[in-house]
This record gives structure tokens, sequence and C-alpha cells, in this order.
């Protein structure tokens, strides 16, 4: 009987056994994990306040630390993406904003980031697409920031056309502007602008009329980092009152380079190109040759800007009684200091679509913002006698300037308004200046920009004397 019990109980030790062996294992194996989510919590932790005091490099070299470890921790690697995106490692952020895409497809907002990574690399064709399936993924979702996301990458990518009418008037003349252009994309990180002008100039003290076609073409190159190129040949021909023609074959350079996060230089050059500054200038044939370079210091999150540069240029126009002697001719130097700050912005308040500026050269954002400016000039002028007669020239000007500029994007991108003024003092003189002027843009669809601007001013730092005024409105339709 004694036998028969043990032997069957023993059957019954071995289940109980196992059964603390698989319970231990288990146990094991939780605290195991625990083990290891501890120390990535903390991980994660430090991570955010390290993001938090802008401490990037640090942020990226704790995650990088902790994908490591644990290469499937999506949080960890949403972060090292942002903290590689906040220091402006670009290529870095995009090679794991894919690898997050390509494992999540079904998830719109790991979409939606790797096509902004991709718009900021300059991929134009790719973050479209990265947008459209951030888009399709959520479609009854409402998203003005995507759709407009969309709108933009489409803009960049369409061929672009724009015809523009303007007048301007000063004390010693009255001009007209009549101009065309095109802007075709060339791939992701590029355009090719094709622009011409037609202008006439008719004196107010005589009868003398001055008829001008000016036209060009610029090869316009984008990089992922922010910087961009123009080049291109210029060509303008000067037929004055029927009887002084005169013809020039020039080109025009500009370039923008970003130096670090907070850095941004431009530079720009031109030969013989139109001196349109004013209906006086046209009226003359006026041409241009300078350089000029200026610098940029963003801060406080971008709300600060602070700038300084100059401009070298050499101007001439057409002579008319003497043409064996050449064109008259005058030179300028201008420094100029300065500060804008934004004091309010509402970023995604902005006109709907695309389009390029007037010289189709760079975008024309147009968003909700109210800027106050502060511009010191320094410029120095000198003239032949043939020049003096015709154009004068203040030889010298010091002046300082306020300004204000209120832009606002309406009835969900449909309309903008802009309202600018600036009073300054030319202390060479003792002379006050102003200005004022606006502009009403309509876009009654997404493809299509009309905007109408005027500005009047009494004097400006370009040394022409008396009261301005130029209004004029110009259409940007994508095909």
């Amino acid at each position: 009987m004694q036998r028969r019990c043990s032997r069957a109980t023993a059957p019954k030790r071995i289940a109980l056994a196992l059964a603390a062996m698989l319970a231990g294992a288990a146990s094991a194996r939780a605290q195991g994990r625990a083990a290891v989510h501890a120390p990535a919590s903390a991980a994660i932790a430090r991570a955010e306040a390290l993001l938090r005091s802008g401490r990037f490099g640090e942020a990226a070299t704790v995650l990088g630390g902790l994908i490591q470890e644990d290469p499937a921790n999506r949080r960890a690697r949403e972060m090292l993406a942002f903290a590689f995106e906040s220091s402006g490692e670009l290529d870095r952020e995009r090679r794991v904003r894919s690898e997050l895409a390509a494992e999540a497809p079904a998830d719109a907002q790991l979409q939606r980031d790797y096509a902004r990574a991709l718009e900021r690399s300059g991929d134009y064709a790719q973050a479209l697409a990265a947008y459209r399936r951030a888009r399709s993924l959520e479609p009854d979702k409402s998203d003005a920031a995507l759709d407009a996301a969309i709108d933009r990458m489409a803009g960049r990518l369409a061929v672009e056309v724009a015809v523009g009418f303007g007048v301007s008037s000063d004390p010693d003349a009255v001009a007209n502007r009549v101009q065309a252009g095109a802007a075709v994309p060339v791939g992701s990180h590029a355009h090719l602008s094709l622009l011409a002008t037609r202008s006439s100039s008719v004196s107010r003290a005589t009868l003398g009329s001055t008829q001008e076609i000016a036209a060009g073409a610029s090869l316009v190159l984008h990089a992922a980092s922010g910087a961009a190129l123009l080049m291109g040949p210029r060509f303008h021909s000067v037929e004055k009152a029927g009887l002084a023609q005169d013809l020039a074959l020039g080109g025009a350079l500009s370039a923008q380079l970003p130096l670090g996060r907070f850095l941004l230089a431009e530079a720009a050059g031109e030969l013989e190109t139109p001196w349109d500054d004013s209906a006086i200038t046209v009226l003359w044939g006026g041409r241009t040759t300078g350089g000029t370079g200026r610098l940029y210091l963003r801060a406080l999150s971008s709300r600060l800007l602070l700038q300084a540069g100059g401009r070298v240029r050499r101007m001439s126009i057409v002579e008319d009684m003497d043409r064996s002697a050449g064109r008259p001719t005058a030179s300028q130097e201008l420094l100029v200091a300065g500060a804008d700050f934004v004091v309010w912005r509402k970023p995604d308040a902005a006109i709907r679509g695309e389009m390029l500026d007037e010289a189709l050269f760079a975008p024309a954002s147009f968003s909700s913002a109210i800027v106050l400016a502060y511009r010191h000039f320094e410029a120095f002028s000198e003239a032949t006698p043939g020049f003096s007669a015709r154009i004068g020239l203040l030889p010298r000007n010091s002046v300082d300037e306020l300004s204000a500029a209120a832009t606002l994007a309406l009835f969900a991108g449909r309309l903008g308004l802009e309202l600018r003024a600036g009073l300054g003092r030319d202390h060479a003189r003792e002379a006050v200046l102003w200005r004022a002027g606006g502009a009403l843009v309509w876009s009654p669809a997404r493809k299509v920009r009309v905007a109408l601007q005027y500005e009047g001013a009494l004097e400006s730092v370009s040394s022409l004397l008396g009261i301005r005024n130029a209004g004029g409105v110009s259409c940007h339709v994508d095909l």
C-alpha cells in the first residue's frame, strides 16, 4: 500500500516541479523585460529633456545608443529624426524617416514627415508623391496644412506663365511697362525662366519719348541645403525719340548660400541690365552694371532678422546729342544695415497655391504677419556733366528709416491684403522721406494668382529727387 501511494504521487511531484520551473522562467523573463524597459524609459526621458533645451546633438547620441540596443523602438527613432531635423542634418534625418515610412506604409503621419524631409531636400517629385500618399490614407480628414503642401509641391513642378502691366511717374516723366514670361521646371532642382519687357516713357517737360525692349533667359538652380543660383544673358534695346538707338548684351547672376542654421549670404551681379528705378531712368535708356552683397542673421526663432550689406554700381544713359562721346555715366556706392522683427505671424494662414516672384526666381510667399523694420543707409554718388544735365543724383545720402508691413491671408487663402509704410530722415540734407503702399492679392483658383500693387514715395535712397509713384497688376498661372 505504501508503495502504491509513492508510485501514484510521483507524477504529481514531477508536474509540480515542472510548473515551478516554468513559473520561475516566466518570472525571470518578466524581470528581464522590466530591466530592459526601465533604462529605455530613462533614455527616452533624458532625450526629451535634451531636445527641449535645444541640445540636439546630445539627444541624438542618447537616442542612437538606445536604438543600438532596441532597433525596433519606434519612439526613439522618431525622436532621433526630429533631433537631426532640428540640428540641420538633413541627410541623416531623411534616411531615418525613409526607413520609418517604409516599415509603416499605412501610417499617414510617418508618410507626411518623410514628405517634409523630401521637400526640404529639394526632391519635389518624391515629396509630392509622399504627401499624396499621406492624404490617401486619411481621405476624410480635414487638413489644410497637408492640402497646402500638396498644392505647393504641384506648383513647383508646374510650368508657370506670368503677365503684367505697370505704370510709374516722377517729376520729370511718366512710363508704362508690359511684361510676359514663363518658368519651366528642369527636374526637381532647377527651372528655366524666360522674361521679356516692353517699356515706354514720355517726358513731362518736352515732347521727348523713349521705347525700350528687354529680354532675358535664366537658369535657376536649387540645392537641398537651401542654396540657389540664377544666371543668364540679358538683351536691352533703346530707341530715343526715334533718333538714337542703342543695343546691349549683358547678363545677370544671383546666389543665395546658407551658412549654418542662422546665417544666409546673398550676392548678385549685373552687366548692362536695364536701370528702371524710375520713369526718368527709363526715359534716358538707363543701364546699370554692378554688384551687391548681403549677410543675414536669424535669431529668436527667426523672429529677428539682422542684415548688413553693400552695393556698387555704374549707371549710364543714352546721349542723343553727341553719340561719339559715348554714354554719360554715374557711379554709386550704397551701404545698408538694419533689422526686421516679426511682431506677429500665422504661417498656416497663407495665400493658396505656389507662385514665383515677378523675376521668376524664387517662390513668392504670402502669409499673415506683422513686421517692424529699421534701416540705415549711406549712399555716395558721382556723375559726369552729361549725366547730371539729364538726371540729377544727390551726391550724399545718410538715411535712417523706420517702417512697418502687415500682411493678411483671408477666406481660406483666396484673398490677401498687404499694407506697408515707412518714414525716414536724410541727415545729410536734413530732409524727411516717406513711402507708403500696398497690394491686393486674389487667388480665384489654386493655380491662379492675381496681384494689384501700388507704392508712392517722397525721394529714396536711390538718390533720385521728388515724389515717385508706381503701380501695376500681374497674373501668374500654373499650367
